[in-house]
């Protein structure tokens, strides 16, 4: 009988934190209630991170594949982005797609997006490689009152010119309740990397040839900025750009009459001298920091 009642003394213990009708164990009962409500705030704070207020430019790094560190477990932002894997990379070969290319070679075309025509692996200005690929002018003018021109998003230039003798015989696609025409681009909330035009049978399937997802980042510098890469120069972006999520304009290597400033507080700062431009970065010390 004693030993009966020592294993119900032991299980009722162990029940204590789901069963809050247990007798003579308020304090365990308040323990209990405390740890499950920094639970649900932890896992509330989470599920609230949102990305795109963190500092730095996020899509940037991404793309280059930088992890990043955090402070703490379970912060939503990361203090800083570990890019280490870069240093690893040779001057004399191009890099796309976590694949090497040698110098003269061409670019597959499982790597090539609808514009990469021509794509071969050089030697740089500054004898770093990087690819150089032929100019295309795609400049056709405005289409004519009336009229519009084809497009695919598997083509780098527009079509021909189609001039309906209807206007509702244009075609016209239905994407989350608005409405585009045959010809004219629009994007996809879950999948924001597609590059989609509206044509003629699109039903609400972003496949090709109505969407396409690029074969390599538009945004990433290794196509043809690896200079850029090597020698520590950060984005640079538009004032009116989110660097979270946009792509940077050009980058802005280090000289001899730049100030470092230090704002470890913000973990980032600000060079502004370029009007309507500012770089969000620091350069002080190795590489970027945010």
């Amino acid at each position: 009988m004693t030993q009966r009642r020592r294993k119900l003394r032991k299980s009722r213990k162990f029940l204590c934190c789901s069963n809050m009708t247990c007798r003579g164990s308020r304090s365990l009962i308040q323990i209990c209630a405390y740890l499950a409500f920094i639970t649900t705030t932890v896992a509330d704070d989470r599920e609230e991170c949102d990305k795109t207020k963190c500092p730095g430019p996020l899509a940037y790094y991404e793309v280059l594949g930088c992890i990043p560190v955090f402070k703490k477990e379970g912060d939503c932002c990361a203090t800083k982005y570990n890019c280490d894997h870069l240093k690893q990379r040779s001057t004399s070969k191009c890099y796309v797609n976590g694949k090497e290319y040698e110098i003269g070679e061409v670019l597959k075309e499982e790597d090539a997006n609808p514009c990469d025509i021509g794509c071969t692996c050089h030697p740089g200005y500054d004898k770093i490689a990087t690819f150089n690929c032929a100019i295309v002018d795609c400049f056709q003018g405005p289409a004519k009152p009336g009229c519009y021109r084809k497009r695919s998003p598997l083509n780098c230039c527009p079509g021909e010119e189609v001039c309906p003798e209807n206007p509702e015989d244009r075609a016209i696609c239905n994407v989350n309740g608005k409405e585009y025409r045959d010809g004219e681009h629009f994007s996809v909330e879950s999948e924001p990397d597609l590059t989609c035009i509206c044509q003629p049978g699109y039903e609400g399937k972003n496949v090709e040839p109505f969407c396409v997802k690029p074969k390599h980042p538009y945004c990433s510098p290794d196509f043809r900025h690896a200079s850029n890469i090597f020698n520590n120069c950060p984005p640079v972006y538009y004032s009116t750009q989110s660097p979270q999520t946009g792509c940077s304009v050009f980058s802005r290597c280090q000289n001899n009459n730049d100030t470092v400033i230090h704002k470890e507080d913000d973990l980032k700062s600000a060079d502004k001298n370029l009007d309507g431009l500012e770089t969000q970065t620091d350069f002080g010390g190795g590489g970027w920091s945010f």
